[in-house]
C-alpha cells in the first residue's frame, strides 16, 4: 500500500513537472533552461521574444524572479504587452480626438509655391490660407505643415508660429519662406513640383483664443 502511494505521488509529480515552463526561474542555469523551453514548450517565436525581453528587464531593473516559474514569468510578461497595448490605443485615440477638435477649429491650405532670391539667398516660398472655423478669435497658433507628394510620401515639413489674431468666420493668408539648398534633394523636388502635385498634411499643435482659452 505504501509503495502504491509513492508510486501515484511520483506519477504527479511528473505530471507536473511536465513542461519546461513549470521549472522555477534560475539565473544559474537560465542558458539550459532557455533551451529546453524553446525546444519543448511549444511557444511561438514572439512568445519567446516576450518572456526573454521579460527576463532582461528584470536583469536590468534589479528585479528578482527568483521563485517564479517560467509559465508566470511568461503570464507577467503578457499582461505588461496587454497593458502597453491597451495603453498604446487609448493614447493614439486621444491625440486623434485631439487633432480632430484642432483641425475642425482652424484649417490650412497651400495656394501657391515659388522661388525667390534676395541678398544672394535663394528661398522657397509658401502663399497659405488659414480658415478660423471656430466660434473664437484666433490669438496664436503653431503647428506642423507636411507637404507629400501625390502618392503622399513626405516631401518636407516646416514648424510654423503664427501671431496674427483670426476673428471667428474668417481666413488669414500669409507667404512664408525657407532656405533653398540646391544639393538638399528635397528642396529640388519641392521646387520643381506643380502646386497640383503637392498635399498638405496640417497637425496643429496649439491653439490660443483671445478669451484665454486655449486647445493643444
Amino acid at each position: 500500500m505504501k509503495r502504491f502511494s509513492l508510486v501515484i505521488i511520483f506519477l504527479f509529480m511528473l505530471q507536473s513537472c511536465s513542461s519546461p515552463l513549470d521549472k522555477k526561474y534560475s539565473k544559474a542555469s537560465l542558458s539550459e533552461d532557455a533551451k529546453e523551453i524553446k525546444d519543448e514548450a511549444g511557444l511561438s517565436e514572439e512568445e519567446l521574444q516576450i518572456m526573454a525581453g521579460w527576463i532582461a528587464k528584470a536583469e536590468l531593473t534589479g528585479e528578482s524572479l527568483e521563485g517564479k516559474t517560467y509559465h508566470e514569468i511568461l503570464e507577467e510578461a503578457n499582461d505588461y504587452e496587454k497593458q502597453q497595448e491597451n495603453l498604446a490605443k487609448k493614447t493614439k485615440l486621444e491625440e486623434e480626438e485631439r487633432r480632430r477638435k484642432m483641425s475642425s477649429a482652424l484649417t490650412v491650405a497651400l495656394y501657391d509655391k515659388g522661388f525667390s532670391k534676395y541678398d544672394y539667398q535663394d528661398y522657397l516660398t509658401y502663399s497659405l490660407a488659414f480658415e478660423n472655423k471656430s466660434q473664437k478669435d484666433i490669438r496664436a497658433f503653431k503647428g506642423v505643415l507636411t507637404i507629400n507628394d501625390l502618392f503622399d510620401t513626405k516631401i518636407t515639413s516646416i514648424n510654423l508660429t503664427i501671431d496674427e489674431t483670426i476673428p471667428s468666420g474668417t481666413v488669414y493668408r500669409g507667404t512664408y519662406t525657407t532656405d533653398y539648398n540646391q544639393f538638399r534633394d528635397e528642396d529640388v523636388r519641392l521646387r520643381n513640383k506643380d502646386i497640383e502635385d503637392l498635399k498638405i498634411v496640417w497637425t496643429p499643435e496649439k491653439i490660443l483664443f483671445e478669451d484665454g482659452t486655449s486647445l493643444e
